[in-house]
């Protein structure tokens, strides 16, 4: 299963984990892993200052951290990615799930 876990502050995703692999079928062949690693590395690619980010990126795992306040921009791409990755866990519930947490 992929886990997902979100954290805000202020309303504002301070972090952003996916870890693991969804298992929907054959390394290779799996959509369901496709579909968030696009979303995840696409995403990525989208933030405008990554400099202001802890970003992790290895074996399929991904992980993004705030270091300092980061543009509205990069801010609203973290909500983009996040909302993007439960459109997957709504259709994918077996596969994937979101955790969020904070205000």
């Amino acid at each position: 299963m992929i886990h997902i876990n979100a954290n805000r502050k202020d309303g504002k995703i301070v972090y952003l984990s996916v870890k693991g692999h969804a298992n929907y079928d054959a390394e290779g062949k799996d959509i369901v892993c496709s579909a968030i690693s696009a979303i995840s590395v696409g995403g990525i690619n989208a933030l405008t200052n990554p400099k202001d980010f802890n970003l992790k990126v290895e074996k399929g795992d991904v992980e993004i951290s705030l270091k300092a306040k980061a543009s509205e921009h990069d801010y609203e791409v973290l909500e983009t990615i996040l909302t993007q990755l439960k459109t997957v866990a709504e259709t994918s519930s077996k596969y994937v799930e979101v955790i969020e947490k904070g205000n």
